[in-house]
């Protein structure tokens, strides 16, 4: 399944293999320039994907910086080795080329079962 995405953010921790992620938030942050929108932000899991929407913070002219922002409560459970990626879907308008945001998660590690 090919998925182009407006902006990839490999997240610099790795789960390591015999351990467990327990994702218990998602958060995210982004601007973009000019007017430009941002589809939903998503995060792979396997073979599937959780898509969290953007809410746009205020209400700007459309041709000056857009801040949009999530933070959701969550149980994900990630089994390692794995790499967490979130990849933010198509935008569209000017100013998607100059998008710039970042993602975090918090969580426990433990031991598989």
């Amino acid at each position: 399944m090919d998925h182009t995405s407006a902006g990839r953010c490999v997240l610099p921790d790795q789960v390591p293999a015999g351990k467990r992620l327990t994702i218990e938030t998602v958060t995210g942050f982004y601007s973009a320039d000019g007017g430009g929108i941002l589809g939903a932000a998503f995060i792979t899991v396997g073979t599937i994907r959780y898509a969290f929407p953007w809410v746009e913070c205020g209400t700007p002219p459309s041709n000056i910086r857009r801040f949009f922002g999530f933070s959701h409560a969550v149980r994900l459970y990630v089994d390692g080795p794995a790499v967490l990626q979130f990849d933010a879907a198509g935008g569209s308008g000017a100013g998607t080329d100059t998008a710039d945001g970042e993602y975090s998660v918090t969580g426990f590690l433990e031991a598989l079962p």
